[in-house]
């Protein structure tokens, strides 16, 4: 019965297609400096947005290619700064790596949205608790669908109790 209807899903989509961005994603490998990667600011704040609303499977193509172009934009831009290890991204310490590396674009993408709506470019207290909380949304909503991990379900439930927000910013300084 599973597979009749994920059969059906693929063949749904395959003929309706996919819900594609009402915007291009750029394949960009490599910017030539700075100012190159800061003019494409706009597109990677909704390339970062995009993540966040996209519909998975469905998708998943745009998805890929969000992830490439936002980990592009983050490493050469010089409008952000972020530090990312195991106390500010507790994630990390997922076991099941796919999950792991789904979680860390998930941040880094909250992150960019978090510098670029705000004009800020330090990775503070509260650029980290933004992004982490988009993370764990975003764990929430497609967990059924990417799989779950017994360290992001803790987190998750310990998100949802008054003192977690107290507890992160013990933990980022």
């Amino acid at each position: 019965m599973k597979k009749t209807v994920l059969s059906l899903f693929l063949a749904s989509i395959a003929f309706f297609g996919y819900a594609k961005p009402d915007f291009e994603i750029p394949e960009v490998k490599k910017y030539e400096n700075a100012e190159e990667c800061r003019k494409d600011n706009d597109v990677a704040l909704k390339t970062a947005k995009f993540f966040f609303d996209a519909k998975l499977p469905e998708d998943l193509p745009w998805v890929k290619k969000a992830n490439a172009f936002v980990l592009v934009w983050l490493t050469e831009s010089d409008d952000i700064m972020v530090t990312i290890d195991e106390t500010r991204c507790p994630f990390m310490k997922c076991d099941n790596k796919d999950i792991r590396s789904q979680m860390l674009v998930a941040y880094l993408s909250g992150c960019v949205v978090y510098c670029l709506e705000n004009k800020q470019k330090e990775h503070n207290f509260d650029m980290h608790f933004f992004a982490l909380t988009k993370t764990l949304e975003y764990y929430e909503k497609n967990k059924s669908i990417s799989g779950s991990d017994k360290f992001m379900d803790k987190l998750l439930n310990d998100s949802k109790k008054s003192s977690f927000k107290a507890k992160e910013q013990k933990k980022f300084k």
